[in-house]
């Protein structure tokens, strides 16, 4: 349940600190029909996902590896449950599973995409390079979900220049991080608010500009997911106009 969670809000935004609690899903947060949901196991063991109508889901894992109706998913990769579908999910000691939910009207069919195959992207120059893999693009079925990572260079900022997408709700899964931090951005004409990130930490990014940056102990290091309105769904953003001449290079971002 959300109060397992520590959290702490400033408008709508939501940092929620990892609570190291294992064997138990938990229901991190649910933002106008995105919802997500975390399991850290132990020891093995086996979930069922009930069929869901209006929604679709997207199963990720950050840890060991942990099986969906009987494909083995290996750190980073993601599988698609599609809207009505119903999901067996098998993880054991050190799976470290996210499942996040939004809103679908079409049936597609249930499919893994493996991080390997993922879009990559090696965006920016010093002190804003990172890697960023689409791994559930916009060409792969689905109606709303968009989900990929994000390797940052150590001591450099990711998400940057600052952009927005206030229609598109976003979510930033930290790990791989280890001894180091980072420290999380939201801007917007409401305010300015900064969040200090560790490993398993999760920051939902319902609008605004979001930039981060890390320590030089480690880049930062993210699964991000975006919950697009039907019809909507790409790769989309408004970047802040004090940085629109920021060179970007190669990018996944489609800028307005």
């Amino acid at each position: 349940m959300l109060l397992a969670w520590e959290y702490r809000i400033w408008g709508e935004a939501v940092l929620l600190r990892n609570p190291n609690i294992y064997d138990r899903l938990l229901h991190i947060f649910d933002y106008r029909g995105f919802s997500l949901y975390t399991y850290r196991a132990s020891k093995h063991a086996e979930l069922v996902l009930e069929p869901l109508e209006g929604r679709e889901r997207i199963v990720a894992s950050l840890g060991t590896w942990l099986r969906v109706n009987g494909e083995t998913l290996g750190e980073r990769d993601i599988a698609y449950i599609p809207m009505g579908a119903r999901a067996g999910v098998e993880v054991d000691a050190g799976s470290v599973v996210y499942i996040a939910e939004s809103m679908a009207v079409n049936r597609y069919q249930f499919y893994v995409k493996r991080f390997q195959q993922s879009d990559s992207y090696d965006v920016g120059v010093e002190p804003y390079r990172r890697r960023v893999y689409v791994t559930i693009g916009e060409k792969d079925p689905a109606d709303s979900i968009i989900a990929g990572y994000v390797e940052g260079e150590k001591g450099n900022w990711t998400s940057y220049p600052p952009h927005r997408h206030d229609e598109k709700p976003e979510a930033y899964i930290f790990f791989g991080m280890g001894e180091g931090f980072g420290v999380q951005l939201i801007m917007d004409e409401s305010g300015e608010y900064a969040y200090v990130v560790r490993d398993y930490d999760v920051v939902l990014i319902p609008r605004g500009y979001h930039p981060n940056v890390c320590t030089s102990l480690a880049g930062c290091r993210y699964l991000w997911i975006i919950s697009a309105p039907i019809g909507k769904r790409d790769l989309s953003v408004t970047i802040h106009p004090a940085f629109k001449d920021i060179p970007m290079g190669r990018s996944h971002l489609k800028v307005k």
